[in-house]
């Protein structure tokens, strides 16, 4: 045994080889060939693990798992945003209309029909194109 328990393994490689490694091993931020190799063998390990496996290693599922959640947070985020402000735009509507509960349970069966048809793409510039037509075949 060696420093903080590790352990000598012998290893041999031609001159080719060696000056591979000390060619790359400061770009690849190794301190010594040592380092290096370790780096190297960890590497092609998991790459061995991920050919033979069906789950992925440990180093790539904890940086897929840290991007997720912290795409999860941003978009919590925008989604209570967004609805913050909906509610806020909804309360002005309704405080400036008198509605009838026919009217808006009609309207919203034409809404969810419309977000199912455009796979959730509604957008102003539609809603008035298709007025004009429903006007104009009226």
């Amino acid at each position: 045994m060696s420093k903080e328990g590790q352990e000598r393994i012998t290893f041999r490689t031609s001159a080719k080889t060696r000056s591979a490694i000390e060619q790359l091993m400061g770009d690849e931020g190794s301190r010594s060939m040592n380092e290096f190799i370790e780096h190297a063998v960890i590497r092609y390990i998991d790459q061995i693990l991920m050919s033979t496996s069906t789950t992925l290693p440990k180093a790539i599922s904890s940086a897929i798992d840290g991007r997720l959640s912290m795409l999860e947070d941003r978009l919590s985020a925008l989604q209570f945003n967004n609805s913050v402000e909906l509610d806020m735009l909804v309360q002005i509507i309704a405080g400036e209309y008198d509605l009838d509960p026919g009217y808006l349970r009609k309207l919203r069966s034409e809404s969810v029909k419309n977000v199912k048809q455009t796979s959730g793409r509604v957008s102003l510039a539609n809603a008035v194109k298709e007025s004009e037509e429903t006007e104009w075949q009226d």
